[in-house]
């Protein structure tokens, strides 16, 4: 007989444990996916390959997430989640090691692209997972402790990779993430509960995407990575066109960095209570910012203002949208996560390639006016979102968007 039960979640410190796992791997695996930007000189001496040619290996990364995450995670759906996050933190060791004693390209090209595949399917699953690890009420708390991870790899992770590859040699950088990743390994094995998969025919992608209020998270989505990536892809170009000294990027860039830690942040203050308000928010000031930008000449302290301003309401909308897409389907979030990673690649993916066309074609001035239009037509979503998207948080308790849907049917299907 299936018997519908409400599992306990871990309780103190076996909690924050299991969050800082979470943390450790959200770090470690968007270091990993970037950290060839900041050593495009370093690698293309190392193998014998041009620049262009290592930074595809952070083009290609994205490409392969993009294209097999929806698959791979329909797949591995009824794994059990703590096996499943060992056997991708083991495969993040594997692409690390192994890229740390490539001898040419054709072996990095392979390491990247394992981890590549696995990306996806991890980030689908960790903030369900994370959600299983604090009562209800905290479980926006916690998906934005997870994805603080994403934060803290942009702000220390690449620097402090790029600094060390550049002292000590690239592949001391990608051998330290190797360790990192086999420590990950050790603590989800020891640290993460046990959790049980779920019937991928009970709770696919087709379920999720058919539940009211995800398409509008999905478009959401896309259209926001669309417009910041169109952007800041080539924010250092901009901001050189706007009268920011070469040596001084990089103090805006750390400046974008922090505010997005105050950013996300505020998002775990505010989505177990606020979440609607919140992500108004941000979208909002991301538009603003993106306008004031595309208007102003010739003023390089408000140029930083506004890229700060934009760097505090960005790092705010993973969370906001991904706790979102857990509440729109809380009978299948597991693949409502994966759409949510499905748009968020493609966003990325789509607005490099978007933002380099019209730097091509039109110009560096170009880029924040298409990344405004872009972020006010994802605003508009988010207005129109009201009743299932982007409800108010009572609607989403009442709508059993605690999170625990899922975990029910789990436990009623075993």
């Amino acid at each position: 007989m299936n018997v519908t039960v409400k599992d306990a979640p871990p309780s103190g410190k076996a909690a924050v444990a299991g969050l800082v796992t979470l943390f450790a791997a959200a770090f470690l695996t968007i270091t990993t996916e970037t950290l060839p930007m900041g050593l495009l000189p370093q690698m293309s001496d190392g193998i014998g390959a041009s620049q262009p040619m290592i930074g595809q290996l952070v083009s290609l990364y994205a490409l392969v997430t993009l294209l097999v995450t929806l698959p791979l995670t329909a797949w591995t759906s009824h794994w059990p989640r703590r096996r499943l996050f060992v056997v991708i933190m083991v495969v993040f060791a594997v692409s690390n090691l192994l890229l740390a004693v490539s001898p040419n390209y054709a072996t990095a090209a392979f390491a990247r692209l394992i981890a590549a595949a696995v990306h996806g399917v991890l980030w689908s699953m960790m903030a369900s997972y994370a959600t299983r690890l604090v009562p209800p009420d905290k479980a926006g708390r916690a998906v934005a402790a997870v994805f603080a991870g994403n934060s803290a790899a942009l702000t220390l992770g690449v620097p402090l990779g790029t600094t060390v590859g550049t002292t000590f040699g690239w592949r001391v950088s990608f051998l330290g993430m190797g360790v990192i990743a086999v420590l990950v390994v050790v603590a989800a094995a020891t640290l993460l509960p046990r959790v049980e998969g779920v019937r991928a025919g009970r709770t696919g992608v087709g379920t999720a995407f058919r539940t009211p209020g995800v398409r509008g998270i999905v478009l959401t989505t896309t259209l926001i990575m669309l417009a910041h990536f169109a952007f800041y892809t080539y924010i250092a170009p901009y901001l050189a066109n706007r009268g920011i000294p070469e040596e001084g990027v990089s103090a805006v860039l750390f400046a974008f960095g922090g505010a997005g830690a105050v950013g996300v942040w505020a998002a775990g203050a505010l989505v177990d209570t606020r979440p609607r308000g919140a992500l108004l928010w941000a979208v909002g000031l991301v538009t603003a910012a993106m306008a004031g930008l595309a208007v102003i000449r010739d003023l390089p302290v408000a140029t930083v203002v506004l890229a700060v301003v934009l760097g505090l309401a960005y790092a705010a909308l993973p969370t906001l949208l991904q706790s979102a897409a857990l509440k729109a389907a809380p009978a299948a979030q597991t693949a409502a996560s994966s759409l949510f990673v499905l748009a968020f690649n493609l966003g990325i993916f789509a607005g490099a390639g978007l933002g380099g066309l019209f730097l091509e074609h039109i110009g560096v001035s170009a880029l924040p006016v298409v990344a405004a239009v872009l972020a006010a037509a994802a605003t508009v979503v988010v207005i129109a979102g009201r009743r299932h998207s982007f409800p108010a948080a009572s609607r989403n308790r009442d709508a059993g968007g605690d999170g625990t849907g899922e975990r029910e049917r789990e436990l009623a299907a075993h």
